[in-house]
């Protein structure tokens, strides 16, 4: 039995993370829009960005912010992620994602909390590839948790 009353997609879907820019938290907090930091790169297609509220039966209010970005598994891009590591550990870093659809969103500071709980690391994957023609990648990932839905 077919599904009424919704509407059919006749656009070209739009997924996926066009871009990722990160500032240091106190880099963002210093000023209302920080420049964000140039040298922590994506490899093109390659990231994602999820917001998911947590919690038991009932949902609490609370939303975590994943982003995840895979890099190849270059002696720069190692370098790049262990200092972003770094300071996202200590300091924790704030994302903003623009996405194939041209949405913006800010994770790692929101309105109700600021830079209070900026991304942190969460995760961290290396991967040699399943085939020859595979390239050897890193995939990071950040996670923050806040109050509010971007």
């Amino acid at each position: 039995m077919p599904l009424t009353g919704l509407n059919r997609i006749t656009a070209r879907p739009r997924g996926g993370v066009r871009k990722v820019e990160l500032a240091t938290a106190s880099e963002w907090a210093a000023r209302e829009s920080a420049a964000p930091r140039s040298g922590w790169a994506f490899r093109e297609d390659r990231a994602g960005y999820t917001e998911e509220r947590v919690g038991g039966e009932s949902l609490s209010p609370l939303v975590r912010h994943t982003l995840t970005m895979e890099l190849p598994a270059t002696p720069a891009a190692r370098r790049a992620v262990d200092e972003l590591i770094s300071v996202a550990s200590s300091e924790g870093v704030v994302a903003v994602v623009t996405m194939a659809s041209g949405e913006v969103v800010v994770a790692g500071c929101s309105e109700r909390f600021g830079v209070a709980y900026p991304l942190r690391p969460a995760g961290l994957e290396s991967a040699s590839g399943r085939t020859p023609a595979d390239y050897p990648t890193i995939t990071l990932t950040l996670e923050c948790i806040d109050d509010a839905f971007n």
